[in-house]
Parts: structure tokens; sequence; C-alpha cells
């Protein structure tokens, strides 16, 4: 993914990304929390981060992965090391 991607966009596919591994009838927020209340196991978490590694061609280092407990929280992981490469617009 060489192009820039808005912060907007990036937020709108990492939502749709939980929500397609979230249990049926939940609704996906910022806060929702990704094991809790969207009830993702921990398979799918994993099957999450490696379609976010390869989509936006980024690593997740492993001691990062427990701080992060909501969609929001990835959000603003993925959109902090994005812009930190310059691929925030």
């Amino acid at each position: 993914m060489a192009d820039k991607i808005s912060k907007e966009t990036l937020r709108a596919q990492l939502l749709e990304l939980f929500s397609k591994h979230a249990q049926t009838g939940t609704t996906t927020t910022e806060q929702s929390h990704i094991t809790g209340d969207l009830a993702i196991d921990s398979l799918a978490v994993m099957e999450i981060v490696a379609e976010i590694e390869d989509t936006y061609e980024v690593s997740f280092p492993d001691d990062a992965l427990p701080s992060i407990r909501t969609v929001g929280d990835v959000i603003r992981a993925l959109s902090a090391h994005l812009e930190k490469e310059g691929r925030l617009a």
C-alpha cells in the first residue's frame, strides 16, 4: 500500500474488518472491546492482526498487543504508525 490513506478511510476500513469478525448482532464502534463486546476469540484476533499487517504493510510488536483492548486502540496505534511513516493523509 504505497498510497497515502486518510484517517477516516482507515477508520472505516478497520471498523468494517472488526465487524466482519464480530459476533452476529453486535455493533462495532471505536469503544467496542474486541474480545468482550464483539466476542472475537483469540484465533480471530490473530487473523485480524495478520490481515492488518498484510493490508497496511506494518508489523505490530508482540509486546504492544496486550495493551490493545478496543477497536479504537487499534485505530490509534495504526494511525500513529502510518503517520510516523508519512503514509497517513
